[in-house]
């Protein structure tokens, strides 16, 4: 069974470049010992936690979003470029 300990550590050796994966991570580490402090009840610290995980959803299906709507306007371009040839 994991403990609390190596999924902060987890946490804290995640590398990204991407700035706001580093800010939740972060986020996450410090909602962990507020609850572990008594500053936030564990239902709290769920709900934070659940609600961190849709925001970090969210933002990669708008990533996903845009990478498609960007191949689609190259695709559409090359379609276009190859019927006037």
């Amino acid at each position: 069974m994991s403990t609390i300990q190596e999924h902060q550590q987890q946490l804290a050796s995640v590398n990204s470049q991407n700035p706001d994966v580093m800010s939740a991570a972060s986020t996450i580490n410090q909602y962990t010992e507020m609850c572990k402090s008594g500053q936030l009840s564990k239902a709290e610290y769920v709900q934070l936690l659940q609600d961190m995980q849709r925001q970090m959803n969210i933002q990669q299906n708008m990533i996903e979003q845009n990478n498609l709507i960007m191949m689609n306007t190259a695709i559409n371009g090359l379609i276009n470029l190859a019927s006037l040839a």
